[in-house]
């Protein structure tokens, strides 16, 4: 009969837990970072002509998000709509160096040291964004890669900007799921990046650009694209008004 209450206890105990943790009570939240792209669902690749190929880069991310705390990746809302840091479990442009050198080799670059072209990819957003509901979450992520081109001897040949986005439902409070849409966006922008007409110009030819505006010739998602997708995540009860309007107000000021 002891044994059978304690199980009981114990049930009820870890009952208790995970309803709190479903419903979103937690104050923190840290993710162990992984590369774990969905290319069934988000299949992502740069389209680099044979000339770029030819030619060796060297590639280095900084980081230039401007944050007290470089750990911090985004935030969370619980049940209680109270929101939460999420922070990465270790150095995040560490992780995204590795990211893009790894992508990079299987895209074929050439990538040596010293190398006839430098390629320089500030981070200036890494932003993830869970939004609690009764089962499960809605995951929103947007990362944002400045990248400057510059020549064995220093001099910049090309600037611009490669954006990714990400969206998707899963399980709530989920590193797996934080991992998945931060990788996806991840790669979307570093080849959204290598996709502009300028820097791939500046790339091959060694001579300064003055065409390359930021992958405008392959956006990540237009803001009608964005807009569409958020009103589509309010009729399906997904998110709140409040954070409609809010998500709203951000996509028209990027215009």
């Amino acid at each position: 009969m002891i044994h059978v209450r304690r199980l009981a206890i114990a049930i009820a105990i870890s009952f208790i837990a995970s309803f709190a943790i479903a419903r979103g009570n937690v104050k923190e939240l840290t993710v162990p970072l992984k590369y774990v792209p969905q290319e069934g669902v988000h299949a992502t690749s740069a389209d680099l002509p044979p000339a770029l190929l030819g030619q060796s880069v060297e590639i280095r991310v900084e980081d230039a998000r401007k944050l007290d705390d470089p750990l911090e990746i985004g935030h969370g809302t619980g049940g209680d709509d109270k929101r939460f840091p999420i922070h990465a479990d270790h150095d995040v442009i560490a992780f995204i160096q590795e990211m893009v050198t790894g992508v990079s080799k299987e895209w074929t670059l050439k990538q040596e040291h010293p190398a006839a072209r430098t390629l320089i990819l500030q981070v200036t957003r890494f932003d993830i964004d869970e939004s609690n509901k009764a089962l499960g979450s809605v995951y929103g992520t947007e990362v944002k890669l400045a990248f400057t081109l510059k020549d064995a001897r220093g001099n910049s040949l090309a600037e611009g900007m490669g954006t990714g986005t990400a969206h998707r439902y899963g399980k709530a409070h989920s590193p797996e799921n934080i991992n998945e849409v931060l990788s996806d966006a991840l790669k979307e922008a570093y080849a959204n990046g290598l996709a502009d007409p300028g820097l791939q110009k500046a790339w091959i030819s060694g001579t300064e650009s003055v065409a390359s505006v930021g992958a405008t010739a392959r956006p990540a998602e237009s803001a009608e694209e964005r807009l569409r997708k958020l009103d589509d995540l309010l009729k399906k009860g997904l998110i709140t008004r409040a954070e409609y309007d809010k998500k709203r107000a951000e996509i028209l000021k990027d215009m």
